[in-house]
């Protein structure tokens, strides 16, 4: 795996990458950065990148480590749809590529099956390098593509006017309506 690059990232210099930002060697990182590698890949130059995912866990780590494109910019969104699927798009023309496992295909790959599926005791994984081992050979046969046009934009092009809400007095984006989330009653503190 020495020779092995993902997203022109050198394989050794990419898992130190994931270890500095995500905490620790991830696999669903190291499935991420190979379907982006693909997307990217299958996209061509893209000016204006965007990327949404469709799950909390890890694809958004291995976008942000891999891509300009993060949550703090706005250009990383996430929808918490628990699907290990994110498309790849630009923000431009909303043309892009999305991708996702092909659950099917997993079975033929048991350790990334056990793994993936959350299947082995609790809290236990194989060995990251036996897990990664598997996920590359297996990683043409279960990554799946296809080319996707988004409905609309996902995130307004235009800055929202911001204001002080006139209960708490802190600001926020006045599109939210006449008072802020939380003075509305969807506050997650007490």
């Amino acid at each position: 795996m020495k020779n092995f690059k993902v997203c022109g990232s050198e394989y050794e210099e990419f898992l130190i990458r994931m270890e500095e930002f995500h905490g620790y060697r991830s696999p669903g990182i190291l499935l991420g950065g190979l379907m982006l590698d693909t997307a990217l890949e299958k996209l061509g130059p893209t000016p204006y990148l965007n990327v949404v995912c469709e799950t909390v866990a890890c694809l958004p780590d291995a976008v942000q480590i891999l891509t300009p494109c993060t949550l703090g910019n706005g250009f990383l969104q996430v929808f918490d749809w628990g699907k290990f699927a994110f498309t790849a798009y630009d923000r431009q023309t909303l043309a892009g590529m999305r991708m996702w496992l092909n659950y099917d295909r997993l079975s033929e790959y048991p350790i990334v099956r056990s793994w993936f599926e959350r299947t082995g005791r609790p809290r236990e994984k194989p060995p990251f390098e036996q897990l990664a081992a598997e996920i590359l050979a297996a990683a043409p046969e279960i990554i799946v593509h296809c080319a996707v046009r988004l409905a609309r934009a996902l995130k307004d092009s235009q800055p929202v006017p911001t204001g002080p809400c006139p209960k708490c007095g802190e600001s926020y984006p006045l599109n939210h309506g006449p008072v802020c989330p939380a003075c509305r009653g969807d506050a997650y503190y007490r």
